[in-house]
């Protein structure tokens, strides 16, 4: 106990020196102790101490409670999480009341969905950016809530441009779902006057393979001198178009020599992009299809690809041969290309799926 009283107090400590990396180590450090270990006498340090008087005991104690016992699955939610949200609600300093919403979605507890939501419409900007940056991440055990995507929507046009930001990366990259309200959004981000939320719109049309992606992706990629950032070469990736072909050897053979992570996104975009790609993802689809039919015999079910590469979705098909929604399905070709991909791994990934689905049914 006396340990951790030193620790405790040595944290609060540290106050002053915030701002300096090496403080801010420390601090860090001494945080993740106290997540891991997970003892009571912190815990109740830490609920103690959303009490104080002074702003930052509560700040340290919301820094602590976040991911309080994450290696072990967080276990005293149900003590944490309601002291922080009444902790959050009666704040009023803006920098504790952000990082009080941040320890509630850190708590990666989706039952606290519509309590984080709430925080939505809060005046500081740090507050309603802790909601963009953590709604996306939480544990759903299906596609992410309308009530969230409608909430990411809306923080999408926010007067703060990281809070757009990140609401953008959210719709765009964190979430796999499509619908026309996604791509209104995500359109309405593309000429951004914040260079990353305009970034993040792109790579999020890419992935959905939206014919305003190529356009731009394409127009960037064949502008003189223009700058072509990780961001750009990861939405040509997606896009997985042989239209971009020309550009991207273009700037492979002008980059020859260097060794950097603007080489290593133009290679693994010009093997997306390669024509015959399409047809050697159709193989190894149909290859990863037969395994997993052999492994799943006797079952009544099977595999099932929608869609065409580099889009492809896997899902488990019943035994009346229609398809089971209701699990998130396998996108096969995300962040890889034919040639790269672990075909056992994908296998082994989608015998899973059609076991998480009948067991759903049963």
């Amino acid at each position: 106990m006396a340990e951790v009283d030193a620790r405790w107090v040595r944290l609060l400590a540290l106050r002053q020196g915030l701002g300096d990396a090496e403080v801010e180590d420390e601090a860090a450090s001494l945080v993740a102790q106290f997540q891991v270990e997970a003892e009571e006498s912190v815990l109740e340090l830490a609920l103690s101490a959303l009490s104080h008087d002074d702003p930052w005991h509560r700040q340290a104690a919301a820094w602590v409670l976040g991911q309080f016992g994450f290696p072990e699955g967080r276990p005293f939610g149900a003590r944490v999480l309601p002291e922080v949200l009444r902790a959050a609600r009666a704040e009023r300093d803006d920098d504790v009341r952000e990082d009080l919403v941040a320890a509630l979605g850190d708590a990666q507890d989706a039952a606290w969905l519509d309590d984080l939501l709430s925080f939505a419409g809060d005046p500081a900007p740090g507050v309603r950016r802790a909601v963009a940056s953590h709604v996306p991440g939480m544990p759903y055990a299906d596609p992410l809530p309308d009530r969230a995507i409608d909430a990411l929507i809306m923080l999408s046009t926010d007067t703060d441009p990281r809070v757009r930001d990140w609401a953008t990366f959210g719709l765009g990259t964190q979430s796999s779902q499509d619908s026309s309200e996604i791509r209104a959004a995500l359109l309405a981000r593309l000429d951004d006057e914040d260079a990353d939320a305009a970034a993040e719109a792109l790579v999020g049309l890419a992935r959905r393979g939206a014919p305003e992606a190529l356009v731009r992706v394409r127009a960037l990629l064949e502008e003189p001198d223009g700058p072509i950032t990780l961001l750009v070469l990861e939405a040509a990736a997606e896009l997985a178009d042989p239209m971009l072909m020309p550009a991207l050897e273009a700037l492979a053979l002008e980059w020859d020599g260097d060794e950097d992570q603007h080489t290593e996104a133009v290679a693994f975009a010009l093997t997306r992009c390669d024509p015959e790609a399409p047809e050697s993802a159709r193989q190894i689809e149909q290859q990863i299809v037969t395994a997993v039919d052999e492994r799943a015999a006797g079952t009544g079910w099977s595999l099932a690809m929608t869609g065409a590469y580099p889009r492809t979705l896997a899902w488990p098909r019943r035994p009346d041969d229609a398809v089971d929604e209701s699990v998130e399905p396998d996108a096969l070709w995300e962040g890889c290309a034919p040639g790269r991909l672990e075909i056992d791994a994908v296998v082994t990934r989608c015998v899973a799926l059609i076991h998480e689905a009948m067991a759903r049914r049963d």
